[in-house]
């Protein structure tokens, strides 16, 4: 929950107001030890590290991410910093002055009241994790406390492997002499889902980046073996690198057909495409259809852009959704190949519908490298992107759209929220993408000069965001 998540919307404007926005860039300070303390920082984008400087390494104390509170505790008793607070990648942050702030907080006794009470649960919620590192032991003197992580990470990451591994072994056994038997995939579902919440809960439980790589390569080399008899898990297992190499895994997921090595294989697949993430990404094409089908406008030839040629089928839907009045539907994507078999595939599309394969890498786009050289758009659609964007990348491809989407023109952005099983796909299967929040879409969406507009739900973690270009 972010801090100021708390407010009201009308207190959350007016505390905001008070504050000065700064920019942060990778490896600058944002606090010092032993300066003086007071001034209040709200994390608005980006990684902070607290770092403790006095030994040889230095430790990383903490790391924080965007909706974080910093400085709270100095600001309420004016004592000095207590440790280097520096950003971990480029960020954004908002600036309290100590004065400025106490002088609102007098002024405004329902807020303060909100804000007093979201300090004092930071300040509970640390001395709670301090007093578990210390109970367990993982504060010592010197540099032992990355050592002690990073030791307690294996020893996890290694006890996960093998009661998991000692499971599978057990289930496949038995599906090999009884095939039929009706308790087994039950068992072998509550062994995955307790996988899934372990890893879950070893890589939130650990913010030292060097003990998640350790934990991360000691899992896939114990249970990919055991993973990839099936079919998804040996697709993501063996994928490209980069966002082409996710659509042979695509496809499998949308064809959601389960299949792999045995019995054992199928089941784990079938477990697999059943995980939030994957039904998420099924359930876009719908929702996307009709929300491209109600903001394209109705008395006039129409134009659509889609960023990934994918699988082909939401560029179908949209063709049988959007004939009439005629509609140019342009689908940009990388590969040759991926547009010839869209082209090939879509020959029975209504004769309305002119489809335009334009072979063109988005993401050079959006890395400044390229740019559109299309005609004014109604509608894009982008999917299959965002989810592995870093935020400067993604708000630069926003807006990029932003510049040939024609007056009231709209951007639909298809991507993924956060969602348990993002560990399970990130550390186990190679598929790694970036979670966001609606606030974050909103934010990035604004930064591109769009106006945010309500998106349609989708199964969670799925997310829609809908931005319309104005004043122009």
């Amino acid at each position: 929950m972010s801090f100021l998540d708390r407010f009201t919307t009308e207190q959350r404007k007016t505390f905001e107001s008070a504050a000065v926005l700064l920019t942060v860039p990778r490896g600058q300070h944002l606090l010092r030890r032993g300066e003086p303390g007071g001034d209040l920082y709200f994390l608005r984008r980006g990684t902070f590290e607290v770092v403790d400087t006095r030994t040889t390494p230095e430790v990383i104390l903490a790391v924080f991410e965007e909706g974080a509170m910093v400085g709270e505790m100095a600001f309420v008793d004016d004592s000095p910093r207590s440790a280097d607070v520096r950003a971990a990648t480029d960020g954004e942050v908002l600036r309290w002055a100590r004065d400025d702030l106490r002088n609102l907080l007098v002024s405004k006794p329902a807020l303060a009241s909100v804000f007093y009470e979201g300090i004092a649960r930071i300040a509970a919620e640390r001395v709670r994790a301090l007093s578990t590192a210390a109970t367990s032991g993982a504060l010592v003197r010197g540099d032992a406390p990355a050592t002690a992580g990073v030791a307690r990470v294996k020893d996890e990451a290694r006890r996960i492997a093998d009661r998991t591994k000692e499971a599978l072994l057990e289930i496949d056994v038995h599906l090999r002499v009884d095939p039929n038997d009706a308790i087994t995939p039950k068992r072998l579902a509550a062994a995955l889902v307790r996988l899934e919440d372990d890893v879950h809960q070893l890589f939130t439980g650990s913010a030292d980046k060097d003990a998640r790589a350790v934990a991360t390569r000691i899992l896939g080399r114990e249970l990919q073996p055991w993973l990839v008899r099936s079919s998804l898990a040996e697709r993501c297992v063996r994928r490209e690198e980069g966002v082409g190499g996710a659509a042979d895994v695509l496809a499998h997921v949308l064809v959601d057909s389960p299949g792999g090595d045995g019995q054992l294989g199928e089941l784990i697949d079938r477990w697999l495409l059943e995980r939030p993430m994957l039904k998420a990404l099924r359930s876009f094409k719908e929702p996307v259809v009709a929300a491209v089908r109600d903001l394209l406008p109705k008395h006039r030839n129409r134009r659509v852009m889609v960023t990934s040629a994918g699988t082909g089928s939401l560029v179908a839907a949209l063709a049988n959704a959007t004939a009439h009045p005629p509609t140019t539907i342009t689908v940009v994507d990388p590969s040759k190949d991926a547009l010839a078999y869209l082209d090939a595939g879509l020959t029975l599309r209504p004769k309305a519908v002119d489809l335009r394969p334009v072979q063109m890498n988005v993401a050079a786009v959006a890395t400044g490298r390229a740019s559109f050289d299309l005609q004014t758009q109604d509608v894009i659609v982008l999917q299959g992107l965002v989810e592995y964007m870093p935020e400067r990348v993604a708000v630069a491809l926003l807006s990029e759209c932003h510049e040939i989407l024609g007056p009231g023109g709209v951007v639909v952005m298809c991507t993924l929220g956060p969602s348990s099983d993002r560990d399970l796909f990130d550390g186990l299967l190679n598929w790694p993408t970036i979670r966001r929040t609606p606030e974050v879409l909103r934010r990035m969406l604004a930064s591109a000069k769009f106006i945010a507009e309500e998106g349609p739900a989708v199964d969670a973690p799925g997310l829609i965001a809908v931005g319309r270009v104005v004043g122009r």
